[in-house]
């Protein structure tokens, strides 16, 4: 393959790769008139041509042209800002997808708790679609376990004091968190779980 089968653009300080057919593809598009020159706003400058827009999003847009489907993360928000995108490079086909109702609308997080109980224990699990909602949980879910500090010389009189330790929530995904509460019996000793959100 020789170097006039690919291009190379900067968009918004982003470099990305590709041949001159994934772009031929669209021929009424703006990136099609950006190379064959038509488009004065933009100039080959250094063997690249340099777009003052969205290196991230962009990115989207490229893989698009590459499998003419569009496939986005699960968590992704910014539909507006794609489409906005979109039409800036004059992708009809890809402003037609993005135009879809149900697309532009946003999505509500999806959130599912699962717990099980078992004598004095209880297991919950949240799964959630959106990342983010996910980690805001972690943050805000304590979990403390009760164990009993160590013994002092005035022990004998006394119940023994509790202290309690802080575990954080397991996270077996970037999508679902795993804790519990109720009590453990280890080595005839009882702790309790207990968990604050």
């Amino acid at each position: 393959m020789n170097s006039q089968e690919l291009v190379t653009l900067n968009v918004g300080g982003k470099r990305f790769t590709t041949r001159f057919s994934t772009i031929k593809q669209f021929p009424t598009s703006r990136l099609t008139r950006m190379l064959d020159g038509s488009d004065q706003e933009f100039k080959m400058d250094g063997g690249q041509i340099f777009v003052d827009r969205d290196g991230v999003l962009f990115s989207f847009i490229l893989d698009f042209m590459r499998t003419q489907r569009l496939i986005l993360p699960i968590d992704f928000s910014d539909y507006l800002r794609l489409q906005r995108e979109a039409l800036f490079y004059e992708l009809d086909p890809l402003v037609d997808l993005l135009n879809q109702e149900l697309l532009l609308q946003p999505r509500p997080a999806l959130m599912q708790v699962y717990f099980l109980s078992r004598n004095t224990q209880t297991f919950f699990r949240v799964f959630g679609s959106c990342s983010k909602t996910i980690d805001m949980l972690t943050g805000r879910i304590t979990v403390f376990i009760e164990q009993p500090s160590a013994p002092t010389w005035s022990s004998n009189c006394c119940p023994p004091q509790m202290t309690l330790l802080q575990l954080p929530p397991q996270r077996p995904s970037y999508h679902d968190l795993v804790f519990q509460c109720g009590s453990d019996i280890t080595d005839n000793q009882t702790g309790v779980r207990y968990f604050v959100l």
